[in-house]
């Protein structure tokens, strides 16, 4: 029973060293990929105003051809 307890001690000592030395690897990896879903937020956000540009650019060019249909004879 004593080898018994023992080991059940052993592994909860090796379980719990395993898991703090995870937790101490995987904070930076979370704080990492925090900050890079930031970038790619404000990188989307980004793209939604430059898409209504183009739109307005489109539309403009759109009709400049429309103007200029009307001139041909």
């Amino acid at each position: 029973m004593e080898k018994l307890r023992a080991k059940v001690a052993e592994l909860r000592g090796e379980l719990e060293s395993f898991s703090s030395g995870v937790t101490g690897r995987l904070q930076p990896v979370r704080t990492e990929v925090n900050a890079l879903a930031g970038k790619v937020e404000a990188a989307l956000a980004g793209l939604g105003s430059e898409i209504g540009t183009i739109q307005a650019l489109a539309g403009t060019i759109d009709s400049l051809d429309a103007e200029l249909a009307k001139l041909e004879p």
